[in-house]
């Protein structure tokens, strides 16, 4: 056990030997792109208290989690007051319990305990609990993460009174949206990143106009390997993703099913269902037709499962006089991210590969599927989204923010036909996102580029 813990605490023999030889930080030493996230400067993590971070796999949750340490050992933090764990090696709560005990210093002013994955230690909560009842974890920054928010945020719900002083104590640690991805690949255009997330987006911008086509290219390789870092580093390296990195998400996703007692042979059956019915309202019951499962609650546990580890978006019909998710009517499931989406299709067609999806996305319509899932999944960042079932057709997100709801139509086209806009033009505030680099009104409706919409977004605010 000492040996395992001591592979991801090497910064205690020296800095340099963490850099060079930490099994997740000396591979950022041979990638073209390496991120560092926001979450680095999170002034609450300086504050005691016990913070949770969620989210999916192969995101980058962990080289986080040593950047951090590089960060706290930079700012003189000593190496006795920092300790890395890793859930997938501790058996028991017990033993959880023994190490942080062996760790905690009564003479230190601030210590920070950093585990990885929790949610691979059975009953880890009753452990936490117990010391923070104590008093073990008093002046100590406790990070846990995890990615299965439905266990984790159930656990963490023993923890109320305990979690510290902090104003925010739950994060979350999703793949790169569009903008951290075009600021990472192209550092030049940040300024222009920032201009555009500052100026309202029916103002003119000809500074965006001239850089659309850029911006487009852009995006269309978003729509290969997502937010993803392994993809993108591997496309930047190598301008494709393989078979392997695919299959390593994939077998991820299968073990999380697994722990749930599950069968892989209806998780492939129900993301074959999925990509079946990709971008359009479906009952469980209906989702369940495509299948040879026979009852609509085995469907909906397993949807659940896969949303629960990021895998799924789940949207919900809007009721607009509660401005809140219709359970009982048709949900629209899209996977979270491009990479998500091309993992899973190879999954179930060996055939596929990255190479016929880049032949393919220059069709609007077959490309439209990927755009709109990017859209909502960038949209659910900032605030609550559903879709508009209405009497004269659908609206793609409704997006619900301080007790208003801005509906947002997505054309993925340059030529808008009239015939497809009946629903949102019952709006007067509705918001419809196109290819073009042009922002124009249509009746009471704006038309904006969906891309200038993505980036703008990206500082959770929609200024018209």
């Amino acid at each position: 056990m000492i040996s395992e813990l001591d592979i991801h605490n090497q910064f205690k023999e020296s800095i340099s030997r963490y850099k060079n030889h930490d099994p997740h930080l000396k591979r950022l030493i041979e990638l073209p792109l390496v991120y560092h996230s926001p979450l680095l400067e999170e002034p609450a993590f300086n504050t005691p208290g016990i913070y949770l971070i969620t989210g999916g796999r192969q995101i980058g949750k962990t080289t986080f989690l040593k950047q951090l340490i590089l960060r706290l050992l930079s700012k003189k933090t000593a190496p006795k007051n920092i300790l890395f764990l890793t859930g997938e090696i501790i058996d028991t709560h017990h033993i959880l319990r023994q190490i942080i005990d062996s760790f905690y210093d009564s003479s230190s002013s601030h210590q920070y305990l950093i585990i990885d994955e929790v949610n691979y230690i059975p009953d880890w909560d009753k452990s936490v609990k117990y010391l923070a009842d104590s008093g073990i974890l008093e002046k100590t920054t406790v990070i846990l993460t995890g990615s299965d928010s439905q266990i984790i945020q159930t656990a963490m719900k023993r923890f109320a009174g305990r979690r510290g002083k902090a104003d925010k104590t739950d994060f979350i640690f999703s793949p790169l949206s569009f903008k951290e991805f075009v600021v990472l690949k192209n550092k030049e255009i940040t300024p222009l990143c920032s201009k555009i997330i500052a100026t309202p987006l029916t103002d003119k911008l000809p500074e965006y106009s001239q850089s659309h086509a850029l911006f487009s290219e852009l995006f269309y390789e978003y729509l290969l390997h997502g937010g993803y870092l392994p993809a993108i580093n591997e496309y930047a390296q190598k301008n494709t993703l393989s078979v392997s990195t695919m299959n390593t998400y994939i077998h991820w996703i299968i073990g999380d099913i697994l722990k749930y007692n599950k069968s892989e042979h209806y998780l492939q059956e129900i993301l074959r269902g999925i990509e079946t019915t990709y971008n359009t309202p479906i009952s469980w019951n209906g989702l369940g037709k495509h299948l040879s499962i026979e009852h609509h609650q085995t469907v909906s546990d397993y949807c659940n499962i896969l949303s629960s580890i990021h895998v799924l978006h789940i949207q919900q019909a809007i009721q607009e006089h509660k401005l809140t998710g219709a359970p009982k009517k048709n949900r629209k499931l899209y996977f979270r991210d491009p990479f998500i989406h091309h993992s899973v299709t190879r999954y179930l067609n060996p055939g596929f590969s990255i190479e016929k999806i880049k032949s393919h996305f220059r069709n609007n319509e077959f490309a439209s599927k990927y755009v709109e899932a990017v859209t909502v999944d960038h949209c659910k960042r900032m605030a609550p989204t559903y879709y508009i079932k209405g009497s004269k057709g659908e609206v793609d997100i409704a997006l619900v923010q301080q007790k208003t709801m801005l509906p947002v139509e997505i054309k993925w086209t340059k030529r808008i036909r009239p015939e497809d806009l009946k629903q949102i033009q019952t709006y007067k505030n509705g918001i419809i996102l196109t290819q073009t680099p042009q922002t124009r009104t249509i009746n009471t409706n704006i038309v904006l580029p969906l891309i200038r919409f993505l980036v703008h977004i990206d500082d959770n605010q929609v200024v018209l």
